[in-house]
C-alpha cells in the first residue's frame, strides 16, 4: 500500500494496482492457472479481476451477474446506469471506479462537462432534472437501502422512467457499492503510465 493514496476524482483513464497477488501469481495447478487465463484473457481491469479470481466460482458468479446488470446498447439507459454507479463510487471515494462509469456515463450522455462537474462538487452538484433524481435515488441505495419506499421512485416515474428504468438505476448503484468495497480494499488507483514517445 503506498503512503499517499489517490483522491482526486477524475475522468482520466486510470491504472490499479492489487495489494493482493493475482490468482495466476499464486501457487495453483497448470489446470486451474489455464483455466483463470483462459476466463480472463485481456479484459479491461485485468489486474482486478486476476485477484478476484482467487476465489474462481465466485469471481464467475459474480461475472455473470455483472455481465446481466451491463447488458445495453441503449444510450439512454446506459447514460442512466452509468450515472447510478458514478454516484455510487463517488460517494464511497472509489476514485478508478468513478473514473471509469463517469467517462462512460458522458460518452452515452455526451456530456463530459456534466460528468467533470459531478466528479468535482460531489451528490450535491448542481444537475438537470433527469441526472438530479437519478443522483437521489442512488445515493439512497448506497448509503441507506433498508429506507427505499415506492415514494423515491415517483420523480424517475414523473420524468418518463418506467419500471426496469428504475431497477437499472437501483441495480447500478447497488452492484457498485459492492465493487467499489471490493476495490477499495484489495488495490489502489494510480495515475496510468505513458509509454516513453
Amino acid at each position: 500500500m503506498s503512503d499517499a493514496p489517490r483522491e482526486t476524482f477524475t475522468l482520466d483513464f486510470l491504472e490499479w494496482t492489487p495489494w493482493l497477488e493475482r490468482a495466476v501469481e499464486t501457487d495453483i495447478s497448470p489446470e486451474q492457472r489455464e483455466r483463470v487465463d483462459s476466463a480472463i484473457g485481456d479484459a479491461p481491469n485485468s489486474a482486478y479481476i486476476a485477484v478476484l479470481a482467487n476465489d474462481f466460482e465466485a469471481w464467475q458468479a459474480r461475472a455473470l451477474v455483472h455481465r446481466h446488470v451491463y447488458a445495453s446498447e441503449n444510450p439512454e439507459p446506459t447514460a442512466w446506469r452509468e450515472l447510478g454507479a458514478t454516484t455510487a463510487s463517488r460517494i464511497n471515494g472509489c476514485v478508478f471506479c468513478a473514473s471509469v462509469h463517469a467517462r462512460m456515463y458522458a460518452h452515452a450522455a455526451k456530456n463530459r462537462d456534466l460528468a467533470g462537474r459531478f466528479l468535482d462538487d460531489g451528490i450535491d452538484a448542481d444537475l438537470p432534472p433527469i441526472e438530479r433524481v437519478v443522483v437521489d435515488l442512488s445515493v439512497k441505495v448506497t448509503t441507506d437501502p433498508e429506507s427505499l419506499t415506492a415514494e423515491d421512485l415517483e420523480p424517475l416515474r414523473e420524468l418518463g422512467f418506467d419500471d426496469l428504468g428504475i431497477l437499472d438505476v437501483i441495480n447500478y448503484a447497488a452492484f457498485f457499492a459492492n465493487a467499489n468495497r471490493l476495490m477499495l480494499t484489495l488495490g489502489e488507483p494510480r495515475p496510468q503510465h505513458k509509454a516513453a514517445a
